[in-house]
């Protein structure tokens, strides 16, 4: 479903071409249930997480200008909580756990100048068999994946 992904990343440029960025986000996606569904977990809800990420990128140039270039890269992220909540009919049931997960970045970075840029671009995280322990009253353990994918708008300083 629909979310939101919020966070922010400190980098170094290594060569005009390559990057390596440390990043914190907080991400939350809504659900439509479990597929199969669960008994113990029924409604909708919502899937969040907040992590750490590294991240390597290399960038080019695919438009023919210096002020506009694409990029590519793979990082790896330290979830430290992955939370998924389910509620119905007024009940809230909620479950969580951390995990590492790997993730995928491609987008395009425009220049503003020496210093401000606008970065636009997609990405997949993926942390797969993930352990979510119940939470106030809710039992059990659900064993899930977690696969979002983001569109992302940003805007940075160089320094």
């Amino acid at each position: 479903g629909s979310g939101l992904l919020t966070g922010a990343a400190v980098g170094y440029e290594l060569t005009p071409n390559w990057r390596i960025e440390g990043e914190f986000t907080y991400q939350s996606v809504d659900h439509d249930g479990l597929s199969p569904a669960v008994a113990a977990a029924p409604g909708t809800g919502n899937y969040a997480s907040t992590g750490f990420a590294l991240n390597g990128l290399y960038s080019f140039n695919a438009f023919g200008s210096e002020r506009a270039r694409t990029y590519v890269g793979l990082g790896v992220a330290w979830l430290t909580e992955i939370d998924i909540d389910f509620e119905s009919a007024g009940r809230e049931l909620s479950y969580s756990g951390s995990d590492v997960g790997v993730q995928a970045l491609a987008g395009v970075r425009y220049e503003f100048g020496s210093r401000w840029f606008l970065d636009a671009g997609l990405r997949y995280l993926a942390a797969s068999s993930v352990e979510l322990d119940g939470e106030d009253g809710a039992l059990g353990r659900i064993v899930a994946d977690y696969e979002p994918w983001s569109a992302t708008l940003g805007i940075g300083w160089r320094f």
